[in-house]
């Protein structure tokens, strides 16, 4: 779930993330991105591929419909989704990086 506070600009209002929670835990981020343990921990969850289903109606002067998306935190994505994913047939295999 992210959260988002109302900022007033001159001519219009924005909204910025200021944080993020995990729609299945609850754990909550630092701030709108997911913090590591220590200052050299490297603990942080992205989806790089969108993976979304957007429904609706689109025109050229205007659209609407509504769209699904998830938050999920670094432990959930590895101990439930991974799982889940791999009890469904998804191939996934655990990478090590470094740099």
């Amino acid at each position: 779930m992210k959260k988002f506070v109302e900022k007033t600009q001159p001519v219009y209002v924005t909204q910025e993330l200021v944080s993020r929670t995990c729609d299945l835990c609850g754990r909550e981020s630092n701030e709108a991105r997911w913090e590591g343990k220590g200052i050299y921990d490297v603990e942080e969850s992205e989806i790089t591929i969108e993976v979304r289903l957007k429904e609706g109606e689109s025109y050229p002067e205007d659209g609407f419909g509504t769209k699904y998306e998830i938050d999920l935190c670094p432990a959930c994505f590895k101990e439930r989704l991974v799982p889940w994913l791999k009890s469904q047939g998804a191939d996934i295999h655990e990478e090590k990086w470094g740099w």
